[in-house]
């Protein structure tokens, strides 16, 4: 896929907006269509049909092009959701300074308004993406030199990538609107949703699951495999616990990669994260492909270029965002069983070096015990930072007070990737080829323990959560020699019940997916799954965001004062420029005035 993009990456530009010129007989010799600009028929074939799936490919990232002046502000509208899933959900703040990128703040704070910019360019990334694969339907059912395998494999792909977008608009927006590739023009001001759009995502997958092959003619494309790890997962937010539980037990038996290779966890946690094991990664389900130094920077890790370490001997200039909370941290450690502090984990903090010069002495504590995907998650002073050495604290943070003293990790390259798999761009930013996991296989394996808990299988549950912590319990890697009491442990027996069984279960989930992307929309499908009554554990995300997350890091972050939530931000607000197009007979139809995580009727203008 990152040789395709490159290949195809004029066509793709088609989707940004088609140019469609009429030709008069007297005068096509003067009416050619501008370099760049494609007409739809010149598109319906199959090598513009293949350029323009590319294209909606390409969208996963969030972004049309990859630079400064174009991007900046759409560095969160792809799928990796650190803003919408991680620091909302409290894996992280905003991070850097209250001044940089202050439409982040209120977003954290769970208080966005309407008007914040910030939520256009997750509600465009959607849509981009949903526009560019409804034209390749329609360009594809117009050309006549593509093969029925190839026809039917390009349907899969298409619709399984239409129904990931309108999974990521619902999960981050709420109630929207599905749009199918027989919407257009005046057409769309048809479009009415009043539901969760859950049939019509299910009903695009379960077309990707019959059309996809098993394996794939590149192993960027998803296979049928990947459409089967998303229904399951659609079907987790659902709370459909026991269809859930068929399509991922398929998938953990049988699944592969779109090489053919079995589904499995790579033997080294900190592996999932570099770009040296991505041709060989068992763990892989659906990835965002990326690529550096190969010509061109719009193929790189984009979203992630903001999150990096930041000045003084940093390895990256820029810029600081998304640093570890406090919170997150002190989830790692555990008890005399290597087992997790589930009750207790947030009773005192890990010892930091808040407060201090990086010239100061400090020693990391070496004396609490520790899960080792703290130091694979988190970056903090005393302990190795991938192959940039020890993390020196201060020296890297942007301002301590407001993000504190922790930088990420999962997504920074390491120095020997600098000049191979990634480069420094613009104003320091280091655009990488590690691609964007948005479902791997331990996702899969804890959505099916989660399932098994609720479905009353608690030896399953068990089996699979020790599957998860035994690979943790190896902390080969940067780590291996870290001053560091690294203990871990697997559960014995069945768990006692299922409500020990899922407290386990989505605090593992918290562990082993930090800073991935998933806390917060795993948050509010448990308070709704628990509002429905369909759950053997009940959550409430007000009570945990309030009392057990915001009241203690008001304490230790200022900018969190006022930091309050309520289930109006299950969900959060529509763009208010979307909400001015949504009409029906010029009459506005959204009223986001007080509330927006309920129902929405709307249609939805050209």
């Amino acid at each position: 896929m990152k040789t395709i993009k490159r290949k195809y990456l004029n066509i793709i530009a088609i989707t940004l907006g088609l140019v469609l010129t009429g030709i008069s007989c007297n005068e096509s010799f003067f009416e050619q269509l501008p370099p760049g600009a494609y007409s739809e028929a010149s598109l319906s074939n199959s090598k513009g049909v293949e350029g323009m799936l590319v294209g909606t490919y390409s969208m996963l990232d969030g972004s049309y092009f990859e630079d400064w002046g174009n991007n900046y502000f759409n560095q969160n509208g792809g799928a990796s959701n650190w803003v919408w899933g991680s620091i909302r959900g409290g894996d992280a703040y905003k991070g850097t300074e209250p001044t940089d990128f202050v439409d982040l703040n209120s977003v954290e704070t769970h208080s966005v308004q309407p008007s914040n910019g910030v939520l256009g360019n997750k509600w465009t990334a959607c849509y981009d993406g949903i526009s560019r694969a409804n034209q390749t339907l329609r360009s594809l059912a117009g050309a006549t030199d593509i093969t029925d395998a190839n026809r039917i494999r390009i349907e899969g792909e298409v619709k399984f990538l239409r129904a990931h977008f309108h999974f990521e608009a619902l999960k981050v927006f709420g109630v929207v609107p599905f749009v199918s590739e027989t919407l257009v023009g005046p057409d769309l001001k048809t479009v009415t949703n009043d539901h969760m759009i859950w049939s019509e995502i299910k009903a695009d997958l379960n077309t990707a699951i019959a059309n996809l092959p098993e394996t794939q003619i590149n192993p960027g494309r998803v296979n049928k495999w990947a459409a089967k790890a998303l229904l399951g997962k659609v079907l987790m937010f659902q709370a459909d616990y026991a269809a859930a539980e068929d399509v991922l037990q398929d998938v953990y038996d049988n699944g592969t990669t779109s090489a053919g290779t079995a589904y499995a966890l790579l033997p080294k946690y900190g592996d999932i994260f570099r770009v040296s094991a991505e041709a060989s990664n068992t763990e892989s389900v659906f990835d965002y492909q990326a690529s550096a130094l190969d010509g061109s920077i719009g193929n790189g890790n984009y979203e992630n270029t903001l999150n990096q370490p930041h000045g003084g001997t940093s390895k990256t200039s820029c810029c600081g965002f998304f640093q570890p909370s406090q919170n997150l941290v002190n989830s790692y450690k555990v008890d005399v069983d290597g087992l997790p502090l589930i009750d207790s984990y947030n009773d005192s903090d890990l010892l930091n070096d808040e407060g201090l010069l990086s010239a100061d002495d400090f020693t990391p504590d070496n004396e609490t015990a520790l899960d080792p995907r703290l130091d694979h998650t988190v970056g903090r002073r005393g302990i190795p930072f991938l192959d940039w050495g020890l993390h020196p604290g201060n020296n890297w943070i942007r301002m301590v007070s407001n993000g504190g003293p922790y930088s990420p990790k999962k997504n920074v390259p390491q120095v020997a990737e600098l000049g191979s798999t990634a480069g420094v761009i613009d104003w320091g930013f280091a655009s990488t080829a590690q691609n964007v996991h948005i479902i791997r296989f331990a996702d899969i394996v804890l959505l099916l323990a989660e399932a098994k808990a609720e479905n009353g299988d608690l030896a399953g549950a068990t089996d699979l959560v020790n599957e998860i912590r035994s690979r943790a319990s190896n902390p080969a890697g940067f780590v291996a020699d870290a001053d560091a009491n690294y203990q871990i442990g697997t559960y014995p027996s069945d768990f006692g019940s299922a409500a020990e069984a899922l407290a386990a279960i989505r605090f593992e989930r918290k562990l082993e997916l930090g800073m991935e992307g998933h806390r917060m929309f795993d948050l509010v499908r448990w308070h709704l799954a628990t509002e429905a009554g369909a759950t053997a554990l009940d959550f409430d995300i007000v009570s945990y965001l309030n009392d057990e997350y915001l009241a203690a890091e008001k304490e230790k972050r200022n900018h969190l004062s006022t930091a309050n939530f309520t289930t109006k931000y299950l969900f959060v607000p529509l763009p208010e420029y979307v909400v001015a197009q949504m009409t029906i007979d010029g009459v506005k139809n959204v009223d986001q005035s007080t509330d927006w995580g309920g129902t929405r009727a709307f249609s939805l203008n050209d």
